[in-house]
């Protein structure tokens, strides 16, 4: 029978009412059909992975192969009476004295499998039986019927067929990528789980990650060309538990062909990296945030608009030049231009592409790397456009606005810096994330602010900051001490000779602190010593001042002269 008069023969069965099509698998219960969803989705992936064989016989042109498929799967789909002797015929026709197709048998397999709307598991493991029985190593034949029995979860039948398509197809490397993904499937969750804590799910991740890892030498043992240590570094990338597993996935990412990665490649360096920054210390920070350069320098050699590495190259020199910019020595120094260049190479190379991923945190960077590079005008003025951004987050606005008010303190223009810091604390704290460390700052600035002016303008200045570091103390127990000291530090730059006791409320919190060091507490001790003996001329009051200052510094002769004094003792 030709093309042509089976063509005329399924256009007849369009018209015959659709059938009850029984699934089931051999010597297994009936299952429920899965979803009409699944079966597309799975479709996509299945009918791809059947696409060459290993055998050494000829077949049939692939354009008349994956013809017959089609009519094939618009046939099955309809779920017709009886449609399987229509799909035999064409099979058959493609079958020759001089060639065999095994191909069609398992794109049939496929059709009835996955476009009857009933997952027919009969007729699928009928017609990849016959594709073996034409050609025993025909792999993808082995690998659908190892899906199907993976389906039907009969995990231990589907490892066999998976293993059995490696051995017919030793080089098809997507035999293994099939074979990784079985065991991949729900590891995401598992890992999910693992990271929260779960000791069952962290033995399961490694114990799937072992087997993926098993794969991956098998398929290396058959090809040497096979990208083993790749792989391998992406299941830790992926799947690390631990930052020795991520060193592991760090030196197997050493040692792989540059050649074989891919852009996220450098991306999972980068995020294994990333992950010692948290415990370093500031030398060995300093050395992961020159390291995660390296990698996107190297990435961009092989992938020039790759949004991720710019995007990560831009937040981690960034973060490096922060670590650094107000550390002296000439090596720091070449390391402050150094990220401080490359983080306004990758953001401008970022913007400039246009990518429609690029976010509201990437023109965060944008403006910081512009500011660090001395563009201060340009940088707030990316800041500012940024701030009117609808999908901006609150933490974003906070640092745009506190980027902007030290960028105006630096510049010199305390007018708009106080302005910009006092909007910049009131949106943190309309936010609830007002903390301790905002309102040092916007001190900060104030005295930074005082060493620029003279005379009454000068001790304004420094009067609010003293103002600013108590209203910190108040709101914040826990850091309160600093604010205290930070106030006693600057009273004597407010009331030089004490007579306004600007220093005496912070004193007296010092010295009744009992979390304040020996240190904040002798200066505690000594302003009070002060103000009350030499302003109040009140022994009575000084004395138990002295005392205190004599167990603080013991060896201190003129302490020890006031005290016989007062106490008329002798120590």
């Amino acid at each position: 029978m030709n093309m042509r008069k089976i063509a005329i023969g399924l256009l007849a069965f369009a018209l015959v009412a659709p059938s009850i099509a029984s699934v089931s698998l051999k010597d297994k219960k009936e299952k429920k059909p899965k979803t009409e969803k699944k079966a597309k989705v799975d479709n996509k992936t299945k009918t791809n992975k059947a696409s060459s064989s290993n055998s050494p016989r000829k077949v049939q042109t692939i354009n008349d192969v994956e013809a017959a498929i089609l009519g094939i799967e618009k046939i099955v789909s309809h779920t017709l009476v009886e449609v399987e002797p229509i799909v035999q015929q064409i099979c058959e026709s493609q079958q020759t004295k001089k060639s065999v197709c095994p191909r069609i048998y398992v794109g049939a397999a496929n059709a009835f499998w996955l476009k009857s709307g009933v997952s027919d598991t009969t007729y699928a493991l009928k017609y990849i039986d016959k594709a073996i029985e034409l050609d025993p190593h025909y792999a993808p034949a082995y690998m659908l019927k190892g899906d199907i029995y993976k389906w039907a979860d009969d995990t231990t039948v589907a490892v066999n067929y998976y293993k059995k398509a490696i051995e017919m197809a030793p080089n098809d490397f997507r035999t293994y990528r099939t074979y990784v993904l079985f065991v991949k499937a729900g590891l995401d969750k598992v890992t999910a789980r693992a990271f929260a804590g779960d000791t069952e799910a962290q033995e399961e991740v490694r114990r799937r990650r072992a087997r993926m890892e098993n794969i991956y030498a098998m398929a290396k043992e058959a090809n040497p060309t096979y990208p083993y240590n790749r792989n391998c570094a992406r299941l830790y990338a992926d799947y690390g538990l631990t930052t020795n597993e991520y060193k592991k996935g760090i030196q197997l990412y050493e040692e792989v062909q540059k050649d074989s990665l891919e852009a996220r490649d450098y991306i999972n360096q980068v995020q294994m990296v990333s992950a010692f920054l948290e415990k370093a210390d500031g030398k060995t920070k300093l050395q992961h945030y020159t390291r995660i350069m390296n990698i996107c320098d190297s990435g961009l050699v092989r992938y020039p608009t790759d949004y991720y590495i710019l995007a990560n190259g831009a937040k981690y020199a960034n973060m490096g030049y922060e670590l650094v910019k107000k550390q002296q020595g000439e090596a720091l120094y070449e390391s402050k231009k150094l990220f401080s260049s490359r983080a306004l190479e990758y953001s401008e190379t970022l913007i400039a592409s246009k990518d429609t991923l690029i976010t509201d945190q990437n023109y965060l960077d944008y403006g910081k790397a512009l500011i660090n590079n001395n563009k201060l005008n340009q940088g707030i003025d990316v800041l500012k456009e940024l701030l009117k951004s609808p999908t901006i987050k609150d933490d974003q606005v906070a640092s745009a606005m506190g980027v902007i008010s030290n960028t105006y303190k630096d510049m010199g223009e305390y007018d708009k810096a106080e302005t910009a810091y006092q909007e910049y604390i009131n949106t943190v704290e309309s936010n609830g994330k007002l903390n301790y460390f905002h309102l040092q700052n916007y001190a900060k600035m104030y005295e930074d602010k005082a060493e620029e002016c003279v005379g009454m303008e000068q001790v304004a200045a420094y009067k609010k900051a003293f103002d600013i570091y108590g209203q910190a103390a108040e709101r914040f127990p826990d850091y309160a001490d600093y604010g205290y000291v930070n106030q006693l530090q600057l009273s004597p730059l407010i009331d030089p000779d004490q007579e306004a006791g600007v220093g005496l409320q912070p004193a007296l919190q010092l010295f009744n602190s009992v979390s304040a060091n020996a240190s904040w507490q002798l200066m505690a001790t000594r302003y009070l010593v002060g103000y009350y003996y030499n302003v109040k001329k009140s022994k009575e009051l000084a004395r138990k001042y002295f005392m205190r200052w004599h167990e603080l510094d013991p060896d201190n002769e003129t302490v020890k002269r006031n005290i016989a004094i007062l106490y008329k003792v002798k120590l």
